[in-house]
């Protein structure tokens, strides 16, 4: 069975919220990020991989983080999508 990866998917409008909170280790511009995202997904389906898209949202990843003692940081933020529905394969 092929290992599934699930990607947080970030909305244009959210982009700059996540950045200034999950911290550098996000891609300076929505675009950038976008095209990272996209090379990351395509290597895994060359690995034979599940991909799995799951939508974040700002305001639910901060209340997930408060109500968790998170921080918002990049691990927070994988933990967050992981345990959000993701929306099926990518």
């Amino acid at each position: 069975m092929p290992k599934t990866f699930i990607f947080p998917l970030i909305r244009r409008e959210d982009y700059d919220a996540f950045r200034h909170d999950v911290g550098p280790n996000l891609a300076d511009s929505y675009d950038e990020w976008a095209k990272l995202l996209a090379s990351e997904i395509a290597e895994a389906r060359l690995q034979r991989k599940n991909v799995v898209l799951a939508p974040v949202n700002f305001e639910d990843f901060t209340r997930y983080c408060r109500a968790n003692g998170r921080k918002p940081d990049p691990q927070s933020l994988l933990d967050f999508a992981i345990n959000t529905k993701p929306v099926g394969e990518a």
